[in-house]
């Protein structure tokens, strides 16, 4: 039987880290597949990215990518481009997140909106324990095949999730969302460093970051383009967060699936969170699951518990 959780080794050498990924060969196929089957025809990618690794992404990522490619049927590009997914294609994304503090505890939720084919992304969502020493440093939520994160925790520290947005903003040649979000959890030790490094490092995309820590102070939403960044801070002991800017200044006339229902899932799953805060994971998946919040294309379901660094997870849309 399958487990639910995989374990990266992070004193192993890069290339070795994801051996583990042997085991599920042709998940990895169908889930690489899958992302590249949205670039079909978009050969500019493929002919720059050759420049784009070896100025941007670590040796340590490229070697992971490379592990990867060796037991898939795909080159290490491909691999690499497929992990850039998100900064390439984000309008297939959406998502709503909140957090809240309760009881002394921030707990964070969110709902991962990205449609799929035969509920790829559903079906093989696992949870990715990262450990030195045999202890977690943290934990992501993601796939087979995909080294960045879009979910993640530090437990006793802080938790990220990160929701797509579109501005006006220029990309730029810079580090890929993902990466910075590994790059984060690996490396910051308190939520003060994170917010700093969310709000400070040049990214090639728009995107909109919950980060919550360990204290009641601790919510907070970073606002992100390329260059710029606001920070909006939590009300009432809670914060929301789906996909449009409310701080930061955009000139882009919504014109997606995602942002034109964006406002609705936000005013929603705060009228819920101002009528009662979740008393536990089931009443926080109430709110991920209500029929105004949640969207068709959810694929993960997921809280976080910031002091403990307990991830309940449910995958949807499966018989």
């Amino acid at each position: 039987m399958k487990k639910e959780t995989c374990i990266v080794n992070l004193d192993l050498p890069p290339y070795e880290r994801w051996g583990f990924l042997v085991d599920y060969k042709n998940e990895v196929n169908d889930l690489l597949q899958c992302y590249l089957n949205d670039f079909e025809g978009a050969d500019f990618i493929f002919e720059s990215i050759g420049m784009y690794k070896e100025v941007i992404i670590s040796r340590d990522y490229l070697e992971e990518i490379e592990f990867i490619a060796s037991i898939s049927k795909f080159s290490a590009n491909q691999v690499l481009i497929a992990n850039l997914y998100y900064d390439i294609l984000k309008f297939y994304l959406g998502c709503t997140a909140f957090a809240f503090e309760h009881n002394g505890k921030i707990i964070h939720a969110r709902n991962l909106d990205w449609w799929t084919d035969n509920n790829l992304l559903s079906k093989h969502s696992k949870i990715f324990d990262f450990q030195s020493g045999g202890k977690t440093v943290f934990k992501t939520v993601g796939w087979f095949g995909f080294i960045g994160a879009l979910s993640g925790i530090k437990p006793q520290k802080f938790s990220l999730t990160l929701n797509a947005v579109s501005s006006n903003d220029s990309p730029e040649i810079a580090t890929p969302v993902s990466f910075l979000l590994r790059d984060v959890l690996a490396t910051a030790n308190s939520f003060e460093q994170a917010k700093l490094k969310l709000e400070s490092t040049t990214i090639v995309s728009d995107c909109l970051l919950l980060l919550s820590g360990t204290q009641a102070h601790e919510m907070l939403v970073i606002e992100r383009t390329p260059t710029r960044f606001a920070t909006r801070a939590a009300t009432n002991n809670f914060i929301v967060v789906t996909n449009d800017y409310k701080q930061l200044e955009n000139n882009l006339t919504a014109n997606s699936l995602l942002q034109h229902t964006s406002c609705g899932r936000y005013e929603r799953a705060e009228i819920l969170l101002n009528s009662s805060k979740p008393n536990n994971f089931e009443e926080c998946f109430a709110i991920l699951q209500d029929e105004k919040v949640m969207m068709g294309i959810t694929v993960q379901q997921m809280v976080f518990d910031n002091q403990s660094g307990k991830i309940a997870l449910k995958k949807t849309g499966l018989d």
